[in-house]
């Protein structure tokens, strides 16, 4: 059941959306009404749009060069992944064109709004505005010489106990693109006192690729596989492995936990799982990672799991094998997971997809 104050309820109010087809950014609600193309960085969002046999693809760079009488962006969580959404679509309309911007009030759809009004200097047209939420348009003029601020592409410095710090880049609007959160310093602290010398690495919601690049750098001889659910966290792992030297060890794949993972076996499983769907806890997409990272490892192996110290995720991860708490701080909680034997009922049915294709 949608939530009371969804805002893509909107998206169906009259005169919202016009006959034409709809470039629509973070969503494909529109795209269902209207036709047309959807953006959809993350793959859950992506399976959902294609199941419903609409046309999706992970990243703009997949368009034709056909500009759009309209195009929806959804307002997210994250300003720089906003701000980039909207700057994408702004630069792929027509002349006259209109920029329809839907979101949420817990969002801060008011304030983002009059953010835009002034980087566009124009006032925008009210579409629909109930249920704790709105939709506003702006028109495209012709030869616009103001548009969305682009965000900035953060870089960042991994500790690195075998020399210096290691710099990394992450994407406007991707998970911990401004600083590296806690629970990933606390797992690579983990990783340089972690006895063994893995062969095989896997880096489950790997993110920018801040513990698989660590662990590849920390045993030349490993290599590792690196998935996540964010187009856009992948292509910030790419560019990172390959400034790090490591892209011929590592496979980046693009990834949602309720697929099955690649024919293979791990010596090491890394987790920081999301514990966020929006602004609500929600601890299915970890549970999901738990079960891959079981049918994943292989017997004897051990898999390093991060997590907020207050989520009760022992008994799911009991289940699988023998557990540890390694440490604690008031924060966060690192366990260790060792497995006992390899289950007879692992689901191989779905394969994982790439993000270069965008397509199944």
């Amino acid at each position: 059941m949608a939530d009371r104050h969804d805002p893509t309820e909107l998206i169906a109010d009259p005169g919202v959306l016009e006959a034409s087809p709809l470039l629509e950014l973070g969503g494909w609600r529109g795209v269902e009404q209207r036709e047309g193309v959807c953006i959809l960085p993350w793959r859950a969002d992506w399976l959902s749009a294609r199941a419903r046999k609409l046309e999706a693809y992970p990243d703009a760079e997949s368009l034709g060069p056909e500009p759009f009488n309209q195009a929806l962006v959804h307002l997210q969580k994250s300003r720089d992944a906003t701000w980039n959404d909207l700057r994408t679509a702004w630069q792929r309309l027509e002349t006259g064109g209109r920029l329809l911007f839907c979101g949420g009030n817990d969002l801060g759809i008011v304030s983002a709004v009059k953010r835009l009004a002034r980087e566009l200097d124009q006032a925008p047209q009210i579409l629909s505005n109930r249920r704790r939420a709105r939709i506003v348009s702006f028109e495209r003029p012709p030869n616009p010489c103001l548009e969305p601020t682009a965000p900035d592409t953060h870089r960042l410095c991994l500790p690195w106990p075998g020399g210096d710090p290691l710099e990394v880049e992450a994407a406007a609007g991707v998970f911990s693109a401004r600083k590296i959160d806690s629970g990933t310093e606390m797992l690579l602290s983990a990783l340089r006192d972690h006895g063994g010398k893995p062969d095989t690495i896997f880096d489950l919601g790997c993110g920018i690729g801040c513990l698989g690049l660590v662990a590849l750098k920390q045993w030349p001889d490993a290599q590792a596989t690196m998935a996540d659910g964010d187009a856009r966290a992948i292509a910030s792992a790419e560019r990172n492995a390959q400034h790090l030297g490591v892209a011929e060890r590592c496979r980046i794949i693009w990834w949602d936990a309720r697929e099955a993972f690649p024919d293979q076996a791990a010596d090491l499983v890394l987790l920081n799982p999301p514990f966020h769907t929006g602004r609500a806890v929600d601890l299915e997409p970890a549970r999901e990672m738990f079960k891959r990272a079981g049918e994943s490892l292989r017997p004897g192996g051990t898999a390093l799991i991060v997590a907020n110290r207050t989520l009760p995720y022992e008994r799911d991860l009991e289940a699988v094998g023998r557990l540890q708490t390694l440490t604690e701080s008031r924060h966060y909680k690192l366990l260790s997971l060792r497995r006992r034997s390899r289950s007879s009922s692992s689901s191989k049915a779905h394969s994982p997809g790439r993000r270069s294709s965008g397509r199944s």
